[in-house]
């Protein structure tokens, strides 16, 4: 039994330019008050005050109903934790310490490019002169509508030769260096790594004089002894597995979130001639009682606040 220690780290990642969501925040103006301007005069002077009932209305918090609800992010200033408004919001790059160069939404958003209709085959190349490591996804490739025969003309033309196609297209608002190659049935696209997210200066560089010739024809015996065809189907993510179970287990106590607003309301039913009578009654009243109504207190109700 050997066991080996190693560390692990990423031999190439996507290099794109991160941005954050920052915002330009707002110095409040401080002007000084002109001898004439309202600031300047006594506090109360241009103040309205409402009068205040004698009672105030007692409210009554709307609280939700229990259950689950759905965790939303809110952008926030840092500082205060005020909420901000999404239009508010630029994309800034920290070009150093605390230092951002900032943009609009948009501006980003017009250099993408937009997804493309053609893919464009540069070269061809032997597949086994690709390092692993530059591939990045993979994609089933399927013929459109009146494409089949030159579909499955290149997929003759790149089996029979053994012979990968390189190309380039744009997608989900990037342009992607891929690779075309025949699967067994038919095309298979690989997007791929550029080389400058290849970090092939990182890779660790074995010292082969450590290992004896014997030492060296044993191992390969051990390798030959477990060899075997590749399999998918051994594949398996225990965790995973452990994880389904466990939501199938609880499925039948699942919990509905609660749905802001709930159903709409129904509009009430309304007695039309009782509502006609009463329209009459009150377009009779003389007017000096309806100014007398009109100047008599009226006494806050009490209920509930509805949202």
């Amino acid at each position: 039994m050997v066991s080996i220690p190693v560390r692990l780290h990423k031999a190439a990642r996507r290099e794109r330019i991160r941005f954050r969501h920052v915002y330009r925040r707002e110095e409040p103006a401080i002007e000084e008050p002109d001898e004439e301007s309202p600031a300047a005069m006594p506090a109360r002077a241009n103040v309205r005050e409402f009068p205040k009932p004698a009672t105030m209305p007692q409210v009554v918090e709307h609280e939700a109903p229990a259950g689950l609800a759905r965790v939303r992010n809110v952008p926030a200033d840092e500082i205060s934790e005020k909420p901000i408004e999404k239009s508010q919001v630029l994309k800034g790059y920290e070009i150093s310490k605390d230092r951002f160069v900032t943009f609009e939404p948009q501006e980003v958003a017009a250099l993408r490019p937009r997804t493309s209709t053609e893919l464009d085959i540069a070269e061809f190349v032997k597949l086994e002169a690709i390092d692993p490591i530059f591939f990045e996804t993979s994609y089933y490739a399927a013929p459109d509508r009146g494409g089949e025969k030159a579909y499955a003309l290149l997929f003759q033309a790149l089996r029979q030769t053994e012979y990968v196609a390189i190309g380039s297209l744009a997608m989900h608002g990037r342009q992607h260096a891929t690779v075309i190659r025949a699967g067994s049935r038919g095309l298979i696209l690989h997007t791929l790594f550029y080389e400058n997210e290849v970090r092939a200066d990182e890779e660790y560089r074995t010292d082969t004089s450590l290992v004896t010739a014997k030492e060296l024809e044993l191992a390969k015996t051990f390798v030959r002894a477990l060899a075997a065809p590749f399999t998918p189907s051994k594949l398996k993510d225990d965790f995973e597995e452990r994880l389904r179970a466990l939501v199938e287990e609880r499925a039948e106590s699942a919990v509905e979130t609660y749905q802001r607003g709930g159903p709409p309301a129904e509009a009430p039913v309304i007695d039309i001639m009782e509502a006609l009578r009463k329209s009459i009654e009150m377009a009779k009243k003389p007017p000096q009682r309806e100014s007398e109504a009109a100047a008599k207190p009226v006494k806050p109700k009490r209920g509930r606040a509805r949202p």
